[in-house]
């Protein structure tokens, strides 16, 4: 009887769909716990997804909000110099408020482009010493602010020189902004086997613990002069070349500036 039935069951042809369909026990709750853990998977990546878009969104209203504030201003002042130059267009003096406005809202345009910009780098081997006089360049210095170099020779290092010097012209003129009644104006170049070091030092007002926590931040810190776009920048710049920025800042003495370049290149 025995042999008979292990003959038949041999025989048997099981529907494949049987076959293919059947699971132990302990492997059906493995599937199903393994379908749970993908799905919450999934659950986690939407939401995190969802977390970026509404911060970029956030993020672009906020950039579309201070665009339009900063430029609101010169376009009201072309537009009010553009009807009264309808009335008279003899007076010379309303033509140049429009040339003011209109520069003043290329600049504006210019800062946010420099900002958000920042990162892409066009990298070459340079003199940073040749930098930093590119930053001293078309910059006017008052009469009153004495401006002291100490620059030695250094070594070449791989940086975007026209980014850089953006950067280190921002942090000039702050320091001459920072210096309305005159002063002292230092900078220096050094280098060390690991690094390129360039200080930026002034002798104003100094800057108060409040500014200072926001210095680097866009838009808080702006003055009557920006829109809160200059020492965002130049950190920018800096922390894009695998650099760092720091300052310190005593009221009533002034306040220096520092950069550290690598040596090596950095692409972040």
């Amino acid at each position: 009887m025995t042999l008979i039935c292990i003959f038949r069951l041999k025989h048997i042809r099981w529907p494949s769909n049987i076959i293919a369909t059947h699971k132990p026990p302990e492997c059906t709750g493995l599937l199903k716990r393994g379908q749970i853990m993908g799905e919450d998977a999934r659950k986690d990546q939407c939401k995190d997804e969802a977390l970026i878009e509404k911060q970029i969104i956030e993020r672009m209203s906020h950039i579309s909000s201070e665009l339009a504030h900063d430029l609101r201003s010169p376009l009201q002042t072309i537009q009010n110099a553009i009807y009264l130059i309808q009335r008279n267009p003899s007076n010379e003096q309303l033509f140049v408020m429009v040339k003011q406005s209109l520069t003043q809202t290329t600049e504006i345009l210019d800062s946010f482009r420099d900002y958000y910009k920042a990162h892409i780098l066009m990298r070459l081997e340079v003199d940073p010493v040749k930098v930093v006089e590119l930053a001293f360049s078309e910059l006017p210095v008052p009469d009153n602010i004495k401006v002291i170099k100490e620059m030695g020779e250094t070594q070449h290092i791989n940086i975007d020189p026209s980014k850089m010097a953006l950067a280190i012209r921002k942090l000039l003129i702050n320091s001459i902004e920072a210096m309305p009644g005159g002063g002292e104006l230092t900078v220096k170049v050094s280098e060390d086997p690991i690094c390129v070091t360039i200080t930026i030092g002034d002798t104003g007002e100094g800057i108060s613990p409040d500014v200072a926590e926001v210095i680097f931040t866009p838009f808080l810190a702006n003055n009557k002069k920006g829109n809160g776009l200059g020492l965002p920048t130049t950190k920018r710049v800096v922390e894009c070349h695998g650099g760092e920025i720091c300052f310190t800042s005593i009221a009533g003495e002034g306040t220096v500036f520092t950069v550290k370049l690598p040596r090596s290149s950095v692409n972040l």
